[in-house]
């Protein structure tokens, strides 16, 4: 074959290898996302929160898909680990460093499979709650009368695999204060499950102190309260700073106005709920995911209270040790938020 002839086959070669290259993805078209979320309940809080979401998002770019997949915290990021599912929505400070650190219910560390993205919100209060009759009957004010006496107690706390209401609440609490379950409780008076299984608990004079917990006011406490005397179990603000920290969370002052039970302003913890995703994720449906949400700020304010603050200069902060997804970290760059 000639010269002419090699050069002219080489060139046609390069044209067709260059049309079956998929071209560069535009981050600024309005082609449609598809992804899992995982990690929420199958009703509640989260559900609304991620349906919501979702809903900008098909909105934003037509013909997408995104599914609600019902699990656990702990569960979404393993499976977005795995490439199972693709978001988390629930992931909380202990999840996240047990999946690092690969710490029981995780069986290996899940470093760099996931990603940050953002947080959803940074309102989940931390309610430490007793019945008047048991108060009364023990001389209980606070956490520290607690850990003086020790008195029995019927207790209400979240479900073990839940680490961020656990770990993250009534744990770090008691260990702040020296506190020692089985000295305050016996392994069958413990009554565990979701915040709301907790409150009709407290309704149906089950338990008499309810660790979990709740964005304020959580109406369904305040309707317990006028059937059922209820008080708030005061908290020391330096011991409750140091249950805070251990998970990097915040401290909050509770007002007396909040609850009709209250009679004065107190302090307790308040956790975020970050958004992760998993490391297989495409730059783009995360940008994109972020984008959304961000152009229409208002319309995720109206979802819940919880994110009446949303904006994207207060989400994009990342609590936890992963690392951003690059598709988040390029928006956050774009925005003027990340170097």
């Amino acid at each position: 074959m000639r010269l002419g002839s090699l050069r002219r086959a080489a060139w046609a070669a390069a044209i067709t290898v260059l049309s079956i290259v998929p071209a560069s993805a535009d981050f600024q078209d309005k082609k449609p996302i598809s992804y899992t979320v995982d990690g929420g309940s199958a009703s509640g809080f989260f559900k609304v929160v991620a349906e919501a979401l979702n809903g900008i998002v098909r909105e934003a770019y037509p013909g997408s898909a995104p599914t609600y997949k019902p699990g656990a915290p702990a569960g979404g990021i393993l499976n977005v680990s795995l490439g199972r599912s693709d978001f988390c929505f629930t992931a909380g400070a202990p999840e996240v460093a047990f999946a690092i650190d690969g710490k029981a219910p995780f069986k290996e560390s899940l470093k760099g499979k996931f990603k940050f993205v953002m947080l959803v919100h940074d309102s989940l209060v931390v309610h430490n709650l007793m019945t008047k009759e048991w108060a009364d009957k023990n001389g209980i004010t606070s956490f520290a009368d607690i850990a003086a006496k020790k008195p029995k107690m019927r207790l209400h706390v979240n479900q073990l695999a839940n680490l961020q209401s656990t770990l993250g609440m009534y744990a770090a609490i008691f260990d702040a204060y020296g506190i020692k379950l089985a000295d305050v409780t016996d392994p069958n008076a413990i009554f565990r499950s979701n915040a709301s299984g907790g409150i009709e608990a407290l309704r149906d004079g089950k338990v008499d102190v309810f660790i979990n917990g709740g964005f304020m006011p959580t109406a369904a406490i305040t309707d317990v309260s006028r059937g059922r005397p209820l008080e708030w179990i005061a908290g020391d603000p330096a011991k409750m700073k140091v249950a805070a920290d251990r998970w990097k969370y915040d401290t909050i002052t509770v007002p007396k106005s909040v609850y009709p039970f209250m009679t004065k302003d107190d302090v307790t913890i308040v956790q975020w709920n970050a958004v992760v995703a998993g490391a297989h994720v495409p730059d783009e449906t995360v940008y994109k995911f972020i984008k959304a949400l961000a152009e229409n700020r208002d319309r995720v304010r109206s979802i819940h209270p919880s994110m009446k603050d949303f904006a994207i200069d207060k989400v994009y902060r990342n609590p936890t040790r992963l690392d951003y997804h690059p598709g988040a970290a390029r928006f956050y760059r774009e925005a003027g938020l990340l170097k």
